[in-house]
């Protein structure tokens, strides 16, 4: 890839597509060409930050392991994407991990010549701190987003659960009103069969709703801390 190519794809890049041309070529001149076969974990959650990528082509999954140990897919990145950004600044490990979806090509950039090009291009510096306070807000937007889907989830589930609890109720009530008149009661022993069906199934849903709720919860608690 040339050096005018890098700079094309530089200028496609959110985090640089605001800067001057001689930033655009000092930045391409420090920019590694790699290409990661498919399904090859291109850095580790608690690995340290010591590179910038960027995709020229494929795509890469973030994953994360949740308490239980459990890997799941954040979000999938594309073409034009920037990954690790933060963690060759703040010096902090990788918050997540990269596993890459099909073959990927990255333009990396290591973290010491990173750190060099800002201290000598304050203007890459500026769109950085840009970039953290976009992210920032979009952070809180969506964080108050999921706060406002969680309580409407949550008070799903509270009809649900009673729904349920009523149906058992009324269930019982079939069954016990069957058993008492004996052949006469063959129309609430169907009805108690129905009324534990639908209890059944509506707890079910409501742990359903419930697991959903969660695992949206962890999620968005685990892009607001990406790098």
């Amino acid at each position: 890839m040339s050096e005018i190519d890098k700079v094309q794809f530089l200028r496609q890049v959110s985090l640089f597509r605001s800067l001057s041309d001689k930033a655009l070529l000092d930045l391409s001149a420090i920019t590694v060409e790699q290409t990661i076969p498919a399904k090859t974990t291109v850095f580790k959650e608690g690995d340290p930050g010591d590179a910038l990528y960027m995709i020229k082509s494929g795509k890469a999954n973030i994953t994360k392991r949740n308490s239980s140990g459990v890997e799941s897919v954040l979000l999938t990145l594309g073409k034009d994407s920037v990954i690790g950004e933060m963690a060759v600044i703040d010096d902090q490990p990788r918050s997540a991990s990269v596993v890459t979806v099909q073959d990927t090509t990255f333009l990396i950039i290591t973290k010491n010549d990173f750190k060099d090009l800002l201290g000598s291009t304050p203007e890459i510096s500026f769109q950085i701190l840009k970039l953290m306070t976009d992210r920032l807000r979009n952070t809180n937007m969506h964080l108050r987003e999921l706060e406002a889907s969680a309580n409407q989830m949550q008070e799903v589930i509270r009809v649900i659960t009673k729904i349920a609890r009523k149906s058992n109720l009324l269930s019982l009530n079939a069954s016990i009103e069957a058993a008492r008149v004996g052949d006469a009661g063959r129309a609430f022993s169907v009805v108690a069969s129905e009324m534990k069906k639908l209890a059944e199934d509506s707890a079910l849903e409501a742990q359903k709703i419930d697991k959903l709720l969660e695992t949206l919860q962890t999620k968005t608690k685990a892009l607001a801390m990406m790098k």
